[in-house]
């Protein structure tokens, strides 16, 4: 109390003046040196002029994981080739198809390849699926069965063109986002081409009348996905308005091939075809579809 912590004091400390000090033994080694003590904060248990006990050191923060490399954003740069192949195909005069498969097959890549561009498709997906599940209870139940989940069973008798747009406004509503509004146009265009041919009731129509509005609607979905991609705001389409539709058909032509080449190998057929299993197969067909485009656009 009151004492410097810096002063050692006498040598001989508290032994009486009366004891003689050894003469026979050396002197002891001075102790060893002491940190210098840290005066008491108020409220510390450590008496005054000893030192404060030191803080263990924290053990070392883990090695940072490495974050998951994600696939390339689908726009700016990344996409700059394939915009330019698309307005190259839209200006040209002849040969516009191959210019159109460059940019799909540049498109699959941008992305992070078929898998990625896939995955990305998710509410057109869930769309296909849906339809897929309603023409394989279609086949094997009955339209008004198969409509029943959806509401939709006093429509059993309506063509399928009705059926389809109504099933839209159920499977897609209006006011989703873009992926969703992407799906919502596969279906309506579907049904568009439906009042141009055979618009049947869904009892009436034959099973490969079945499959082949389903790979339609995956067909018309893409088609819409590259063109939001690649075409908004970016692609200089021609005032001729049919060399837009030229563009268009070409387009619809080269994606639909590859939708049906990669049902078709599958070697799957709707009727009978369980919801897990058709959800899987859908997830097979974008993604090998996606495949088929960037072979395709690499080899053009």
């Amino acid at each position: 109390m009151g004492t410097s912590g810096s002063n050692r004091g006498s040598r001989r400390g508290l032994v009486p003046t009366w004891v003689a000090d050894p003469v026979s033994q050396p002197p002891a080694a001075p102790p060893p040196a002491q940190p210098t003590p840290t005066p008491a904060t108020h409220g510390s248990s450590t008496p005054p002029g000893r030192p404060q006990p030191q803080p263990q050191p924290l053990p070392p923060p883990p090695a940072p994981v490495p974050l998951p490399t994600l696939p390339a954003p689908s726009s700016g740069a990344s996409l700059s080739s394939a915009r330019s192949d698309f307005t190259h195909a839209a200006r040209a005069q002849g040969g516009a198809g191959r210019s159109l498969r460059r940019g799909v097959g540049k498109y699959v890549r941008a992305v992070g390849g078929a898998r990625a561009a896939s995955r990305i498709m998710g509410p057109s997906k869930s769309v296909s699926a849906g339809i897929g599940g309603l023409f394989s209870n279609v086949a094997d139940a009955g339209a008004a069965a198969a409509l029943r989940p959806f509401n939709l069973e006093s429509m059993a008798g309506q063509p399928v063109s009705v059926v389809f747009a109504a099933l839209a406004d159920v499977l897609c509503p209006a006011g989703g986002t873009i992926d969703e509004a992407i799906a919502r146009d596969a279906m309506l265009a579907v049904a568009a081409e439906l009042t141009t041919g055979t618009d049947l009731p869904l009892d009436a129509l034959p099973l490969p009348a079945l499959d082949a509005i389903f790979l339609g609607t995956i067909a018309r979905s893409i088609e819409a996905k590259l063109i939001n991609e690649l075409g908004t705001r970016s692609i200089k389409l021609p005032e001729d308005i049919q060399a837009v539709q030229r563009i268009e058909q070409e387009l619809h032509s080269f994606v639909e091939g590859s939708v049906r080449d990669a049902f078709n190998n599958s070697g799957q057929i709707l009727r009978g075809l369980p919801q897990a299993d058709i959800d899987h197969l859908v997830d097979a067909i974008y993604e090998r579809s996606f495949e088929v485009l960037r072979i395709l656009g690499e080899n053009s």
